[in-house]
């Protein structure tokens, strides 16, 4: 066996493209691209977007709400569309701050849209808005999964419910190296690949 002699090496120049390694996507520095950090133009971007989802979730939360049925499976395609919008913001690039961030929008669209059915349906008898909001909206905003958890066994599978949708919310965040790719490999619903 030789030793190798390190004088004589050949050194190549890194290119800037991403490569991939072992089926994953990475950058010139060899780290993994789906782990970016928060800070970024594509992190806000991916925020931005999960934003407007969100608002159209708690919406759509809300509209079901109106019905006079309230399903709370509503809340895993709140979810699901907060983490689509922040997957297809980034390209498929998620981490944890991205899961952090779909969660969070998660469990405020779901909130927000509990409180805008009893904030609907105030105003339609005539109450003004400066009498509906109060502190306490602002409370169940923030409380509303576990003050529902009182109401027995609706509000425990309400509660399950949105534990779910929160988990394969920061199961679609945590992103795909093929994600957006032909062929590529994309999380599902329940973060099944």
């Amino acid at each position: 066996m030789s030793i190798p002699d390190f004088s004589r090496a050949e050194y190549q120049e890194s290119s800037a493209a991403p490569r991939v390694i072992e089926g994953e996507v990475v950058g010139p520095s060899g780290v993994p691209m789906r782990v970016q950090a928060a800070g970024t133009p594509r992190f806000a971007l991916a925020l931005a977007y999960g934003a407007v989802a969100a608002l159209v979730g708690a919406l759509g939360y809300a509209l079901v709400g109106m019905t006079g049925f309230m399903v709370s499976i509503v809340a895993i395609g709140v979810a699901w569309l907060i983490a689509k919008a922040m997957m297809t913001a980034s390209g498929g690039i998620g981490g944890r701050p991205y899961q952090i961030g779909a969660v969070a929008l998660t469990y405020l669209a779901v909130n927000f849209g509990e409180i805008l059915v009893p904030l609907w349906h105030a105003h339609q008898s005539g109450l003004p808005f400066s009498a509906i909001a109060n502190p306490a909206v602002v409370r169940y905003l923030v409380l509303g999964p576990f003050l529902a958890l009182s109401q027995g066994l609706n509000g425990i599978l309400g509660a399950v419910i949105l534990a779910i949708g929160l988990r394969s919310a920061w199961q679609m965040a945590a992103g795909s190296p093929g994600f957006g790719q032909p062929g590529g490999r994309r999380p599902g619903l329940f973060g099944i690949r």
